[in-house]
């Protein structure tokens, strides 16, 4: 043996032609498969990923119990509330319609607390604000419409405030006492209990009271919405007026005489009714407010609460 130290050498050392740059490139690639080879075959936990971003959020379990339906409607009566107090605010209404909407405004404060108590008889937290997706997408458009406001996003023309507040106003809290009474109708299937059943029955009752007498209110007469009368008795045939214009027929050499269509009714707001149908609706309820513009009014449709706007347990925050 000797201590003499042995010759470094370094490919790099070495001038490089293109040929060996390809020798040292293949040997490369070479032992990197070699080393794959004989690795050992471990499986990822967690897919590759680029950067840094964050880890998906799980979402939160979204059951709907008797708990998260009772939450459901204090929520939705909370915002009937809210409504009242902007009718009451914006409508100039005289001293019995004020009197109509504060009783309106007590009767759904009392069944909060009826709401309440049966969600925590249901094993949850009761609910103690107003639904915050009615609010966003129902009400505030339609607030809009009544107190008018500038033009955003891709609209061409500021919405104009009404032409009539009183009109609208009390338009708007119909409408909601008419939805709440179809909401709980609604929840008379999916609840569990009898007792339960029998409560919103109550409920959807009182509102539906509360509706007709407030219909009865803007049009006393107004009663029964005629078109039930026609679809319960034999249809009497009727003669509709119209332009009468003579026109000469060739082939026949003579004169024939022809009826034309009736003019189109000019615009008509849209009507209440203290019996609006023969039985309680599910559907959804549709209001127009707001100054007409081209023979219409700026219309919604008020649902009933659906999976995307009720009121979760994993929701503890208004």
């Amino acid at each position: 043996m000797t201590h003499e130290p042995l010759p470094e050498f370094s490919i790099t050392q070495q001038p490089m032609s293109r040929r060996g740059l390809l020798r040292v490139g293949g040997l490369t690639v070479t032992m990197a498969a070699l080393i794959s080879a004989c690795a050992d075959d471990v499986a990822e936990k967690y897919p590759g990923r680029v950067g840094n971003a964050p880890p998906p959020v799980k979402l939160q379990d979204a059951t709907v119990t008797d708990g998260v339906l009772f939450r459901t409607a204090t929520s939705l009566h909370y915002s009937a509330i809210d409504s009242h107090n902007f009718s009451k605010k914006v409508g100039k209404l005289n001293t019995e319609q004020t009197a109509i909407v504060d009783d309106y405004i007590a009767a759904n404060q009392t069944a909060i607390k009826d709401l309440q108590k049966l969600s925590e008889t249901a094993a949850s937290k009761a609910w103690t604000c107003a639904n915050p997706r009615f609010n966003r997408v129902i009400l505030g458009p339609i607030q809009d419409h009544i107190n008018g406001r500038p033009k955003t996003g891709s609209e061409e023309a500021d919405v104009p405030p009404t032409d009539d507040p009183t009109r609208d106003a009390l338009a708007l809290a119909h409408a909601m006492e008419t939805m709440i009474a179809a909401m709980h109708q609604s929840l008379v299937p999916q609840l569990s209990l009898p007792t339960y059943r029998g409560s919103v029955m109550h409920e959807s009752q009182a509102a539906t009271r509360r509706a007709a007498a407030l219909a009865l209110a803007i049009s006393p007469d107004n009663v029964v919405n005629p078109g039930l009368v026609k679809s319960s008795n034999v249809a009497t045939p009727t003669t509709v007026a119209g332009t009468t214009t003579t026109v000469q027929n060739i082939a026949q050499g003579g004169a024939t005489t022809t009826t034309a269509a009736p003019a189109a009714s000019a615009f008509e707001f849209q009507q209440y009714y203290a019996i609006p149908s023969q039985f309680g609706t599910l559907s959804a309820v549709q209001l127009a407010v707001g100054k007409p513009s081209a023979g219409t009014q700026f219309t919604i449709n008020i649902e009933t609460p659906s999976l995307n706007s009720f009121v979760y347990d994993y929701q503890t925050e208004c």
